[in-house]
């Protein structure tokens, strides 16, 4: 049990106001020295320079999910329509569709990140996911641009996130019903998982644990949705930091910046409050984040 004189505390601060619906999928770009994130109901994407402070705003024709940075340069996005090449041109966001998984009408992917071998996975979800039959999986974009099918059954997934050496591997599901962080065992050259093992449920928490981030100590923050915090957890499972963020739903954290110790932390719109972007300055240093080598070469010609 964690003893909670033993806990470091720290306070984020609001550092943009972009009143998003559902703000999600914080992305730290390091070539650009920018933050990207979306709003996932207003179907925007924001850029923050961190150096100067402003934000731009890139209205979406699809609904985006989650978005990491591919090698080529541009970025790959989980969306209602599948996986997705992501390219912001002079124009505006342009979309490459067409490698799948074929989802149903309504439903899009959730919270998406790289692993260390650069694939990209994410999770489907259902537009009414506490009804019976409405569980999403796990899908990677594999290296070649192919999708994998990885299973698993989620209400709403969220949480992923790999260990420094990549041999662990975890996510969670946020809905109510199902309330939990799941670590398995993870093969980085094969993508397969096993022996999975409870990591972390309600009780520990104490809200429902929804986007993730890692640091070198091989420490899994998981923002605690519902409780205004942002927590620490060790490999054990034990509480160590956590972050306190003056809105009650936190959603999601990427480590950003040159040393890769400031906590970019976004938020949902509740009860007239949240949906802003806030930070906090770290002792603990984030890991690089891998880029989608999905588009190691030009993407394959779309399909709308």
């Amino acid at each position: 049990m964690t003893n909670s004189a033993s806990i470091r505390r720290f306070e984020a601060e609001r550092v943009a106001t972009p009143r998003s619906a559902l703000a999600e999928s914080p992305v730290w770009h390091a070539e650009q020295a920018c933050l990207y994130w979306v709003d996932i109901v207003g179907r925007r994407l924001f850029q923050l320079d961190i150096s100067t402070g402003c934000v731009t705003d890139f209205p979406l024709a699809f609904t985006i999910g989650c978005l990491v940075p591919s090698c080529d340069g541009h970025f790959a996005a989980g969306t209602e329509r599948g996986f997705a090449h992501l390219e912001l041109s002079r124009d505006g966001p342009v979309f490459t569709f067409g490698f799948g998984p074929k989802l149903g009408i309504g439903w899009r992917m959730n919270d998406g990140a790289c692993d260390p071998s650069g694939r990209f996975w994410s999770g489907s979800l259902s537009p009414t996911p506490a009804e019976p039959d409405a569980w999403g999986q796990l899908f990677s974009l594999e290296r070649d641009g192919d999708v994998t099918p990885r299973g698993g059954q989620f209400r709403v997934q969220n949480g992923l996130a790999w260990s420094p050496d990549g041999r662990r591997m975890y996510v969670s599901d946020s809905h109510i019903s199902n309330v939990g962080v799941t670590c398995y065992r993870f093969d980085p050259e094969t993508g397969e998982r096993t022996n999975p093992t409870l990591f972390a449920d309600y009780k520990t928490l104490g809200g429902r644990p929804d986007g993730a981030a890692m640091d070198v100590d091989g420490c899994y923050w998981i923002a605690a949705s519902d409780s205004g915090r942002v927590l620490r957890l060790t490999p054990e499972g034990r509480i160590d930091a956590e972050i306190t963020v003056p809105v009650s739903n936190p959603t999601n954290i990427c480590f950003a910046g040159r040393e890769l110790k400031t906590a970019y932390i976004t938020s949902l719109e509740k009860n007239g409050t949240g949906g802003d972007i806030f930070a906090v300055e770290l002792p603990f240093q984030g890991i690089v984040q891998p880029l989608c080598s999905a588009f190691r070469h030009s993407p394959i010609p779309g399909v709308g």
